[in-house]
């Protein structure tokens, strides 16, 4: 959506994202497989650039222009400017799917697809908290159990929720790690 696109384009010219990787990654890079990673709303790359310089193969889709603009010529990483509500990830052809901080349930399907077996699947978002309300709307906050319930046939190989600072207020989030099984 065009709305969505300069959001995000006006947000990224404001250099208003962080610019280093997410701790997360960097603790579960070990448990990674190499090869082919698909970044998910990549954002201005801060983890893909970190996984390319490690050797990984970045595919980075995000709808913002000024965003992906920023990753063109990058060794090990292929820029993408796409809107995901159009965009259906490929069978089988990734050892690695990121999500940091974009919560589209409608993916789901399409990443438990998209890894190959033996892939991991690492995401950090919202997550549902009465003790610290979020100013995000409902549909972007997980819900408790939601990720164990969607990946039931992954490994999950590390589970734990945070507290983050969002514009002065504490919001919980959870960071997730899982392995596919052969089916």
């Amino acid at each position: 959506m065009k709305e969505d696109m300069l959001k995000w384009d006006e947000k990224h010219l404001k250099d208003f994202m962080p610019n280093s990787q997410s701790e997360f990654l960097v603790k579960c890079v070990q448990t990674l497989p190499k090869g082919r990673v698909l970044d998910i709303a990549c954002g201005n790359g801060r983890n893909a650039k970190f996984l390319a310089d490690r050797g990984f193969v970045c595919e980075c889709i995000d709808i913002s222009p000024v965003a992906i603009n920023k990753l063109v010529n990058i060794p090990n990483i292929i820029p993408l400017c796409l809107d995901l509500d159009h965009y259906e990830i490929i069978p089988d052809h990734y050892e690695v799917i990121l999500d940091f901080y974009f919560l589209d349930r409608r993916l789901f399907e399409g990443i438990k697809k998209g890894l190959k077996v033996g892939g991991v699947f690492l995401m950090e978002t919202f997550i549902k908290n009465d003790s610290y309300p979020a100013n995000i709307h409902e549909e972007k906050i997980l819900q408790e159990g939601e990720l164990q319930e969607m990946f039931w046939n992954f490994d999950i190989l590390y589970y734990d929720k945070k507290l983050i600072n969002r514009s002065g207020k504490n919001i919980q989030a959870v960071q997730f790690c899982a392995k596919k099984r052969s089916e």
